[in-house]
């Protein structure tokens, strides 16, 4: 069972499933929350976290090889899971999650969920290798969250803003996790193994940027209020951190980008509620 947790990574999954409660309550809006949000929000939260949990797993199966050498204690190169039962496991629970969707949310949600599983397929088995439209396919899946959970409440509006913060810190995140893996990544042509780590710095820089300036556009435009920019600005600041480190360790960058993207939803939370 510890294997089966392991090659899920519910950490990454349930970072999804918060991710999709607030974006609910982010475009619906705590004034007006009716009866059925939690209900919905905990449907289209469960397809997120399956849809996540799968994308996972198809992970670990597509760089079985890899793993061997950037990530030999995973449970497939340990020989714990055999890839014929990670292939029956994800398969499953894309299945679960398009069912939920589509019978218990609404058609569309039950579409944008096989969307994302199209995507997240086709960049596991083909897009991996492609430098930067892999690292962009990714990132999309991760602002469809929050445009998912707006599909949820019937309110998509406000979602926009949040899809493109996450779409640009998150591809800052995937180039940096391609530098920290560069020694492993031989049958791979990522950005970083093509152009080096110098020009790789000079895109996670600007993406980085990039979601900096729309996070703080989001109060500027009037869409969140101050407590929302005090708590934004203490996420801004660790993506700061994110590029101070990057010369020193690449995986602590990549750390302190992940903690970056859980303050960013906490200040997220606080925009939506305040």
């Amino acid at each position: 069972m510890y294997s089966w947790i392991r090659i899920i990574r519910p950490v990454n999954a349930l970072m999804g499933f918060v991710s999709t409660y607030i974006s609910a309550l982010v475009g619906i809006g705590l004034t007006i929350i009716h009866s059925n949000f939690l209900l919905l929000s905990t449907i289209a939260g469960l397809c997120v976290f399956l849809v996540i949990s799968a994308g996972n797993i198809i992970n670990d199966i597509s760089d079985a090889e890899t793993d061997k050498i950037n990530h030999p204690d995973r449970p497939i190169p340990k020989g714990k899971i055999k890839i014929k039962d990670a292939w029956i496991v994800s398969v499953l629970f894309f299945v679960v999650a398009v069912i939920l969707a589509a019978a218990l949310l609404n058609l569309l949600a039950g579409l944008v969920v096989i969307v994302a599983i199209a995507v997240l397929v086709a960049y596991e088995m083909k897009m991996k290798g492609t430098g930067l439209p892999g690292n962009f396919a990714i990132s999309i899946l991760v602002g469809m969250i929050f445009i998912f959970g707006g599909i949820a409440v019937n309110s998509v509006s406000r979602m926009i803003l949040l899809f493109l913060m996450a779409f640009l810190t998150n591809s800052a995140r995937e180039i940096i996790k391609d530098v920290q893996d560069m020694k492993g990544d031989v049958d791979r042509k990522t950005f970083p193994m093509r152009h080096g780590v110098k020009a790789s710095f000079s895109i996670i820089v600007a993406l980085t940027l990039a979601g900096i300036l729309f996070s703080l556009l989001t109060y500027f435009l009037g869409i969140f209020g101050f407590i929302y920019l005090v708590a934004v600005i203490v996420a801004d600041a660790v993506f700061i951190a994110s590029l101070a480190v990057f010369s020193r360790s690449a995986k602590e960058s990549q750390n302190f980008s992940k903690l970056g993207m859980i303050l960013g939803l906490v200040a997220f939370t606080v925009g939506g509620i305040v």
